[in-house]
């Protein structure tokens, strides 16, 4: 008789343990499945509030106007600044100023032509550049 209460036993505290492992993994993956849907929540929108950031006009006093990458970590880039170009070096640890173009120059210079694409950017650089030093040399 004692062989048949304790066979009862072990099944219903096996039935009970089931049942509560069954509700725990109920549990955990409803938990589960909600942190996964906040962390995608959270990233969808920073990804909207980034992307509707970058449409916004602003009216910033820097413009840069084209770049020239010469190498990964250094590049060249042509800034209007208050009017005036500024040919400024940039590197990884530090940034000079390279040239200067007066406002009537600067005039001049962004009336010929204006960039549409980034190759476009990179020949307006170059035609900048260009005419820059030789109103140096003269």
């Amino acid at each position: 008789m004692t062989q048949i209460s304790t066979s009862q036993t072990i099944t219903s505290n096996t039935v009970s343990s089931s049942s509560e492992l069954n509700l725990y993994s109920q549990m955990g993956t409803s938990i589960g499945s909600a942190l996964i849907g906040v962390i995608f929540m959270i990233l969808l929108l920073g990804w909207i509030v980034k992307r509707l950031g970058q449409n916004k006009k602003r009216n910033a006093y820097i413009h840069v106007k084209a770049t020239h990458c010469i190498s990964p970590k250094e590049r060249i880039i042509l800034v209007e600044v208050d009017k005036q170009l500024l040919v400024v070096g940039i590197t990884s640890h530090h940034m000079t100023l390279l040239h200067t173009i007066d406002e009537q120059r600067a005039e001049k210079l962004l009336s010929q032509s204006i960039p549409v694409a980034k190759s476009m950017d990179n020949n307006l650089f170059k035609q900048v550049l260009q005419s820059a030093l030789k109103s140096k040399k003269e």
